[in-house]
């Protein structure tokens, strides 16, 4: 992050995205020092890095050390309340703007397929369709989460549409490819937690008319 900053930012930049990963308790806390978040996504919380983070309760902790960072700062945490571990916090952060279901940031009419996935985004009233080649709901949940900042952060619906066709699927993960005599291989050997494992599985059974094998 440091390197990015002081090698690459530019003056006339407009927005930097930075990921921040963890794997101890306090880990987002000390990126947030140096970068000093302005807005944030929380995607979702998992039982991920337990062996170092010894608890389920101490990933939710560092996750939203991010949402505390932004707060201090004046700005907009968006957070998926479809992730369990984040719908647990609702009643008690008034200050995230959360997105999905019962929310003014959801999709709906999701249609996956091997083509990859339709659906309809709405945002905070502005509603219109997309297509992407990612599959599974997770990669609605995400592409939901950029656009609704996107929208906060005054892009136009035009440029959301561009840019969520324009995605690409990361190597071997839900990576779709042709396989002999005409089948098909979802690719998602890259790692895995149960929850992203059983995605996996929706994903082949939403397939209609294959004979499906895992």
């Amino acid at each position: 992050v440091v390197r990015t900053i002081r090698e690459n930012l530019r003056r006339d930049s407009e927005v930097f995205v930075v990921e921040m990963g963890a794997k101890r308790v306090g880990d987002i806390k000390e990126i947030c020092e140096i970068v000093h978040p302005t807005d944030a996504i929380i995607t979702s919380i998992g039982p991920q890095h337990l062996n170092t983070f010894g608890s389920l309760q101490n990933v939710t902790k560092t996750k939203f050390e991010l949402a505390d960072a932004v707060k201090q700062n004046g700005g907009i945490t968006l957070a998926n309340l479809e992730s369990e571990g984040i719908k647990s916090r609702k009643d008690t952060r008034g200050d995230i703007t959360f997105f999905g279901q019962d929310t003014k940031y959801f999709a709906e009419n999701i249609f996956c397929g091997e083509s990859g996935t339709t659906f309809d985004l709405n945002l905070d009233g502005v509603k219109f369709t997309v297509n992407t080649r990612l599959l599974g709901h997770h990669s609605v949940s995400d592409i939901l989460a950029a656009a609704a900042m996107a929208h906060i952060l005054g892009v136009g619906e035009d440029d959301i549409k561009f840019a969520i066709g324009s995605l690409k699927p990361t190597e071997h993960r839900l990576e779709l490819k042709s396989g002999v005599n005409g089948s098909l291989l979802i690719d998602d050997a890259y790692n895995s937690n149960p929850e992203g494992c059983l995605e996996a599985v929706r994903v082949l059974g939403s397939f209609a008319g294959r004979k499906k094998v895992i």
